[in-house]
């Protein structure tokens, strides 16, 4: 009959510690690489925000980037009027209608003002873009208050200043990262606890 052979201690707290090395080293970096993920989320709404400011400035139209939070929506909109919805302008005097030396009238009334009001921008940065899972947009802070619901947005006004803003994104696992929109600052700052950069 042969001896069933079972594992010696030795080779059992061997085993062990070869998994606790692998954990030591594979632990940390699944944290930087959701860390890293979290930044490169922030860095593409920290874009579309510097962007906003700068077209802001070089078109002298007032701009804002969009925020759906429930859905961890964003979009880029500028202050416009609506094709769709703009009035026309009254028509010409007609020739029916004229004075006793036979002349059209001269029409006084100033022309309609547009309605103007906040649409996506042209082309491919007016697209509503969401952001990637498992990030979410956890608050903003504006000069109002803590927004955690709904719709906020962030504006810039002609001249590229904006209120004082915070937006928060985070994961499920509790990380978090900042992007600070400064009233008379030029670029959009992303704060985490590690460190902070500017875009």
């Amino acid at each position: 009959m042969r001896h069933q052979r079972g594992f010696t201690l030795i080779e059992i707290l061997a085993v062990v510690a070869i998994l606790a090395l692998v954990a030591a080293v594979v632990v940390p970096n699944l944290s930087g690489f959701r860390m890293r993920a979290l930044r490169g989320e922030a860095q593409q709404l920290a874009a579309q925000l510097e962007l906003a400011r700068q077209r802001a400035i070089m078109t002298g139209v007032p701009h804002r980037v969009w925020l759906e939070l429930d859905q961890a929506e964003y979009r880029l909109e500028w202050l416009a009027e609506d094709p769709e919805t703009a009035e026309l302008a009254p028509p010409p005097g007609r020739n029916d209608q004229l004075d006793t030396a036979g002349n059209t009238p001269l029409q006084l009334a100033a022309p309609p003002a547009p309605v103007l009001d906040y649409q996506p921008i042209p082309g491919n940065f007016g697209k509503t873009q969401v952001v990637a899972n498992p990030f979410y947009i956890e608050a903003v802070e504006t000069p109002e208050g803590r927004i955690t619901r709904g719709q906020v947005s962030v504006g810039f006004a002609r001249d590229g200043t904006a209120e004082d803003t915070l937006i928060y994104l985070q994961d499920a696992q509790g990380d978090k990262i900042a992007l600070a929109v400064q009233a008379l600052d030029e670029r959009v700052r992303i704060r985490s606890d590690l460190d902070e950069e500017s875009l």
